[in-house]
């Protein structure tokens, strides 16, 4: 196929030859440029033009019978979008805003007991262990995690017991499935 027909055959994709792509099939906006060798840019466009998004997604769901196959439904297509080596610095970074950046750093780095060059250096080292445990985790070597985790398990033990918090995450969830419903009422 010539280089001309591959754009012809671009500008002739479907909007259900794209959600087949994107949405069913998980292609990222990167490997759906490079099939048809065009630039990303070009198909964040058409993407935008029908609307067509990642999170939350109509099409996936639309035959859901209530919450929990919605739920169900999510929750499978999670894990591959999570678990893309080209992600793990942005979840890396995301996760250190969640569990360290967000808490009682940052008000110790309000109230001057840190400094800005202190903060940097703080978070460049969390979010660098964590894409590392991350990258473990992508290339499936779990057996590294699990021996790191062994190596420290006694370390701490004087401490208090840990309380699972996920109130945060269960509001956020509770958010976005709220608005996701809203979505579906309007393509009914």
């Amino acid at each position: 196929m010539t280089e001309n027909q591959i754009n012809l055959k671009w500008d002739l994709i479907t909007k259900e030859e794209l959600i087949q792509l994107f949405l069913k099939e998980n292609q990222s906006k990167s490997q759906i440029a490079k099939l048809y060798n065009v630039s990303v840019n070009q198909v964040k466009s058409k993407l935008d033009k029908w609307n067509i998004k990642k999170y939350p997604s109509y099409y996936l769901i639309k035959n859901a019978k209530n919450e929990k196959e919605i739920t169900d439904i999510l929750n499978e297509k999670s894990l591959p979008r999570l678990n893309q080596k080209e992600n793990i610095s942005w979840i890396a970074k995301a996760l250190t805003h969640h569990i360290f950046s967000n808490g009682p750093i940052e008000d110790m780095h309000a109230a001057g007991k840190l400094t800005q060059e202190d903060m940097k250096a703080l978070n460049k080292y969390m979010v660098n262990k964590i894409a590392g445990l991350l990258l473990l985790a992508n290339k499936g070597e779990w057996i590294k995690i699990e021996l790191l985790l062994n190596f420290y398990k006694y370390w701490g033990s004087e401490w208090d017991e840990a309380e699972p918090d996920i109130k945060d995450i269960e509001y956020m969830y509770k958010n976005q499935l709220e608005l996701l419903q809203e979505e579906m009422k309007a393509f009914k």
